[in-house]
């Protein structure tokens, strides 16, 4: 029930209690009907974002994303009434699922390991993401990124202090005020992981990234942490968050 807006939960809910809404395999039932819609939106949304991610979405046209998916351009359209709305959407969801698979890191383990997953898990995103699509939503949907730019240091926030309340606690983490730690792990991201700096320095996103991850590490660990952080072995191919 991803994508459904939470009136449209309300209405669903309403119905069900009634009596409305029938078994999901029940052909004609509004269920089953609605299942489907989701599916088709679903998967325009799943093709979309890989597409978008790989090539950036200025230069593709709704054609080229219809004959990529086998649909007609009217079945897109049924869904999302424009490009813009199609890559708002795929933000919205990527977003929530970013949020999801940090809820579960956190939820996991002491806080070096949490950091080694974190460190992990943005590399392994950011492969995911061409310097095209990043380039795009800077020149073309500007107040887009500037939400996520926002968003960014909401996630990061509530991560990093949850991770820098149990370093402390061990010892792990020097004694600092959190909101200076964090300042510097929002402000060393939004410098390096931009659009700007990345194309003016010729450097890969997910190098940059790793890059200042360790740098913001070695900053932020005691000794003591330096020491138990380097202990953690972790094969990135075979871990599941």
């Amino acid at each position: 029930m991803l994508l459904i807006s939470n009136h449209t939960e309300t209405i669903l809910d309403i119905m069900v209690s009634y009596g409305y809404v029938g078994n999901h395999n029940v052909k004609n039932s509004f269920q089953h009907y609605l299942n489907k819609e989701m599916d088709n939106k679903t998967k325009i949304i799943e093709y979309t974002t890989i597409q978008f991610f790989k090539n950036g979405f200025y230069k593709m046209s709704m054609d080229q994303l219809a004959i990529g998916m086998k649909i007609s351009k009217k079945t897109i359209y049924k869904y999302f009434s424009s490009k813009s709305l199609l890559v708002e959407t795929i933000i919205k969801v990527f977003q929530l699922k970013i949020k999801h698979d940090l809820d579960k890191i956190i939820e996991q383990g002491d806080c070096l390991l949490q950091l080694k997953k974190l460190s992990h898990y943005f590399i392994n995103l950011y492969i995911k993401i061409d310097q095209k699509m990043l380039n795009d939503l800077v020149e073309h949907k500007p107040e887009l990124w500037k939400q996520i730019d926002e968003f960014r240091g909401e996630v990061i926030k509530k991560v990093w202090e949850s991770i820098i309340n149990q370093g402390k606690e061990k010892q792990l983490i020097i004694d600092a005020p959190n909101e200076i730690i964090i300042g510097v792990v929002l402000s060393a991201l939004r410098g390096i992981i931009n659009p700007t700096f990345l194309t003016k320095n010729k450097i890969d996103i997910t190098e940059a990234f790793e890059v200042t991850f360790k740098i913001i590490i070695s900053g932020i660990l005691t000794e003591k942490g330096k020491i138990e952080f380097e202990k953690q072995k972790w094969d990135i191919e075979n871990e599941n968050i």
